[in-house]
């Protein structure tokens, strides 16, 4: 070793495209205090190309994260515990995703993940609330965050993530840019979502998401200082569909931002699979645990999982039985607010082609807009370039609103 160096610390992705993309996420979330690189990449140093060991090394990295947090805060070092206990949530959220969803230690560490959020909320500068949205006999989890001096004429952005984002994460993916230009942010989650699910375990997957955004949209408005006419809904990853699916429903939206719109969630899935995987033997759930990791991979194993587990399904059969219900192209041409259409160009063909689709039967005016691998911002949902991402969402929004 030289005498002197810059850093040990050496930068590496991963072979695996799947554990590469969730650490690209953890650096994402870092844009707005979700995380911090230094620490993503010592926790990531010795890791193989399999999630066996992600979840107790980041588990313990947000452990000892949240011990700084408790002595800054019993200290009186407000910001500095208000930003080590927002990457101590971010990394325990990252510990749940590589967890098997039907073992209790996920519930741990999404708890986990949660209880540091809540320990930031009262020492943000902005005003960040956890609420109650009353759904038939059932209360969704969200949380309400307001710029401290009030949002710019009451506009508001309702934020809903896809299929594993939580609304911890929003907050730094989403309403942290948001609070910065005046947006008041209602970060939301309903069934089959994992804060939903943290909460209660068999509220799976529905089709017609258009009912629980409903009530998440009369949430919004019952507020004193949201503005309804200049109200927006932002659908991100799968939320591309579950917004879609209220767009359709409700004439109360003002604006419709989709990240990017998904009108067949089935295709969509399908893509990420090889051809014919319809037609493929079923796969029972009680059977996956004995395949060897040779002939399905872990990462594989796990999503496979989580689907069942969300969609209340036992099987691949079942699985993509369940999925056809999942349509959002019916209806299209109701949607008359004003949309924002964004996809990264490395998402892949369906991606694309479901952007064509929305776009050419959606009533309103559409604008469209591709992330390109130059601005490195061709990845799902822009994590690897979340202030321009999120900079082309709240430009538009400012503009529409």
């Amino acid at each position: 070793m030289a005498a002197i160096e810059r850093t040990a610390t050496r930068i590496a992705g991963f072979a695996n495209p799947e554990l590469d993309f969730q650490l690209m996420r953890m650096l994402g979330a870092a844009s707005y205090g979700g995380g911090a690189p230094g620490e993503i990449f010592a926790a990531r140093a010795g890791l193989d190309e399999t999630p066996r060991e992600w979840p107790r090394r980041f588990a313990d990295l947000a452990a000892g994260i949240e011990r700084l947090a408790d002595v800054a805060l019993g200290r009186g070092h407000r910001v500095s515990a208000r930003e080590h206990y927002g990457r101590a949530s971010m990394y325990y959220r990252s510990a749940e995703y590589f967890c098997d969803p039907f073992v209790g230690e996920a519930l741990q560490y999404g708890l986990a993940s949660q209880r540091c959020f809540a320990a930031a909320m009262p020492l943000f500068a902005d005003n960040v609330i956890a609420i109650d949205i009353p759904f038939g006999d059932v209360l969704l989890p969200g949380y309400f965050c307001a710029p401290a001096g009030g949002a710019v004429d009451g506009r508001t952005l309702v934020a809903i993530t896809g299929f594993d984002g939580t609304n911890e994460e929003m907050f730094f993916s989403a309403a942290r840019a948001g609070l910065e230009r005046g947006f008041n942010v209602l970060l939301a989650q309903g069934p089959g979502q994992v804060s939903a699910m943290r909460r209660y375990p068999d509220l799976v997957f529905r089709p017609d998401y258009e009912a629980p955004l409903a009530a998440v949209i009369d949430a919004a408005l019952a507020r004193p200082d949201v503005n309804g006419d200049r109200l927006g809904l932002y659908g991100v990853s799968f939320g591309g569909y579950f917004a879609t699916r209220a767009a359709i429903h409700d004439p109360r939206l003002k604006a419709l931002v989709l990240n990017s719109p998904i009108v067949d969630l089935k295709a969509y899935l399908l893509g990420f699979m090889p051809p014919g995987a319809e037609e493929m033997e079923d796969l029972p759930l009680a059977y996956v645990d004995e395949i060897p990791d040779e002939m399905m991979p872990v990462t594989m194993k796990l999503s496979f999982k989580s689907a069942c587990r969300r969609y209340g399904v036992d099987g691949t059969h079942a699985w993509l039985k369940r999925l056809a219900d999942f349509r959002a192209e019916e209806g299209l041409e109701r949607i008359a607010c004003p949309t924002l259409a964004v996809v990264g160009e490395g998402e892949g063909e369906e991606a694309l082609r479901q952007l064509d689709v929305f776009a050419a039967k959606v009533g309103g005016r559409v604008t469209r807009h591709v992330f390109t691998r130059a601005e490195g911002a061709d990845m799902h949902c822009q994590v690897g370039n979340l202030p321009l991402g999120l900079a082309v969402v709240y430009d538009w929004l400012e503009e529409v609103l």
